[in-house]
C-alpha cells in the first residue's frame, strides 16, 4: 500500500513537472518570450531537483511494468520515453548550470 503510494506521487510530481516546463514553452513558442516573460519557468527550475528525481522513480516504475508485459504496458511506452527525455534535459541543465558557474569565477 505505502509502495503504491509513493509511486502514485512520483508519477504526480512528474507529470506536474513536464506540464510546469512546457505550458511556459508553447507559450513562449507561439508568442516569443523575452525578459520578464521567462519567469514562467521558475515553478519548473523551482522543483528542478524534486522533479527529476520524481522522473527518475517514474520512469523506473514504467521500465519496470514494461518488462513484466503486463497487458496495458503499451500506455506505459510513451509515458517512459517522456520521462526518459525530461530526466536527461534536467540533467544536461544542471550540468550547463555547474558548468556556466564554474567557468565565471
Amino acid at each position: 500500500m505505502l509502495r503504491t503510494l509513493g509511486v502514485a506521487i512520483a508519477y504526480f510530481v512528474a507529470i506536474v513537472y513536464i506540464l510546469l516546463i512546457l505550458l511556459p514553452a508553447i507559450y513562449c513558442w507561439q508568442h516569443g518570450c523575452q525578459g520578464p516573460e521567462l519567469d514562467g519557468f521558475m515553478p519548473a527550475f523551482f522543483l528542478g531537483p524534486w522533479g527529476a528525481v520524481a522522473t527518475a522513480f517514474a520512469l523506473r516504475n514504467s521500465v519496470q511494468h514494461i518488462r513484466k508485459r503486463h497487458s496495458w504496458s503499451w500506455v506505459l511506452w510513451p509515458l517512459a520515453m517522456v520521462f526518459a527525455i525530461v530526466l536527461l534535459a534536467t540533467i544536461a541543465f544542471f550540468g550547463w548550470v555547474v558548468y556556466k558557474t564554474a567557468i565565471h569565477r
